[in-house]
């Protein structure tokens, strides 16, 4: 009795959350549409010759690879995370190898965006910015590893059974 409470809070507060980040995910892209076109009125996509002198060559030739290691990075973990609130919203137990591995995902994907992050933050602005998603990382890859463990304890429960 007390593992169905349990199932259906799991549930119950994984739906909220995943209409919780469509909601903010929505509301982030909406908010930067006015900001571009914003932009785009007052000339910000103009060429300048004096903005690009600041660049080192170094900064010019790994700036891409960096952002484009950014973007799949955070695109990963926002798949993980979708894929975990969807998986325990219907599976009956959140200790399956799917869900382990979308927390381990999410994790690693974190720790790669921050330190991708800083390493461009770098590059364009010499100063070195490092948030708390590399903690938030670190804990949800620990999190993964009690997962995975919880796993192996609910194939040889059903296994007793």
């Amino acid at each position: 009795m007390e593992n169905e409470k349990l199932n259906s809070k799991i549930k119950n507060i994984s739906r909220i959350s995943v209409v919780g980040l469509i909601a903010y995910i929505g509301i982030a892209a909406y908010a930067m549409f006015p900001d571009a076109k914003q932009g785009f009125i007052d000339g910000w996509n103009d060429y300048e010759k004096n903005g690009l002198d600041d660049v080192s060559d170094f900064a010019a030739v790994l700036g891409f690879p960096v952002s484009v290691v950014m973007i799949v990075a955070l695109v990963i973990a926002i798949v993980a995370g979708l894929q975990l609130l969807f998986g325990m919203s219907r599976g009956a137990s959140p200790f399956t190898e799917k869900i382990s591995r979308a927390i381990k995902n999410m994790g690693v994907s974190l720790i790669v965006f921050e330190v991708s992050k800083a390493l461009f933050m770098y590059m364009y602005e010499e100063t070195i910015e490092i948030g708390m998603l590399w903690l938030a990382g670190l804990v949800l890859y620990a999190f993964s590893l009690v997962f995975r463990y919880g796993t192996v304890l609910q194939k040889e429960s059903d296994e007793t059974l």
